[in-house]
């Protein structure tokens, strides 16, 4: 007989779901700063509508979007699941023994197909399939090689804001965790937005990159975030911790004595 585990269920749907709308409401934002023509969608059911595009992103608006759009997932999701909302962040958390390995690879299971449907609906209100504009598509704005180290920088600077605070000396008050690290997202997406649109989450570029065929510097937005995931975690986990398991558990953690 098959049991199902009503709290990892519950969990895993609360990352899907957290993954789907920070993918879906960021991608609307990107979508809306820069495409000036209707959506496919638009034009097949309403073919008479005069459009006229009124809006313009800006740096300081993409940051507090995506950065925004964290702090609201951590704050609605944490209790359920701890709300990683990006692979990076599971994968860290797996190293610092803050989640079991399983539960992990399931969250980043569950984070890759609510990404995919976040995107997929944010296109559908948004995405163009004549337009010339690849609708949310991740690019390097600067000289490859700054685009590489700021990802790297600010993939760690994110994964950091995590370790820190499943740390048992930032546990009280807990309530102010999803602060911290959505200010965190929100700086470090701030840096980065001239060199490389800020990924910090592989599957944020993933996506619209297999949608439209476009995969310059792909391994800039898939690959660098998952190494400063693993570098920095292994440096918390053996040099402030000094190989000695996290103090606290995340959902789904190994017990502590």
């Amino acid at each position: 007989m098959v049991t199902c585990n009503k709290n990892l269920a519950a969990r895993l749907i609360a990352e899907m779901l957290g993954s789907m709308l920070v993918q879906c409401i960021g991608c609307c934002y990107s979508g809306l700063s820069v495409t000036s023509a209707r959506s496919t969608l638009d034009q097949l059911f309403n073919p008479g509508r005069e459009y006229v595009p009124k809006f313009q992103g800006t740096s300081l608006g993409y940051a507090f979007t995506w950065g925004g759009l964290i702090l609201a997932g951590t704050m609605a999701f944490r209790i359920v699941s701890g709300a990683h909302l990006n692979p990076i962040i599971s994968v860290a958390s797996i190293i610092i023994r803050n989640i079991k390995l399983v539960d992990g690879l399931l969250y980043i299971v569950m984070q890759l197909g609510g990404s995919c449907l976040g995107y997929c609906i944010a296109f559908a209100m948004y995405g163009n399939l004549l337009s010339e504009t690849q609708f949310c598509v991740t690019e390097v704005s600067s000289v490859w090689w700054m685009a590489l180290v700021v990802e790297f920088y600010i993939s760690g600077a994110w994964v950091l804001a995590f370790c820190s605070s499943v740390h048992e000396s930032n546990q009280p008050p807990n309530e102010s965790v999803s602060l911290k690290i959505g200010f965190v997202v929100i700086c470090a997406t701030l840096v980065g937005t001239q060199y490389s649109q800020s990924c910090m989450n592989p599957f944020r570029s993933l996506w619209p990159a297999l949608f439209h065929g476009f995969y310059k510097h792909i391994y800039i937005y898939v690959g660098i975030p998952i190494g400063a995931s693993i570098s920095l975690a292994f440096a918390w986990r053996y040099l402030y911790l000094m190989n000695a398991d996290e103090t606290v558990s995340g959902p789904g953690g190994p017990d502590k004595d």
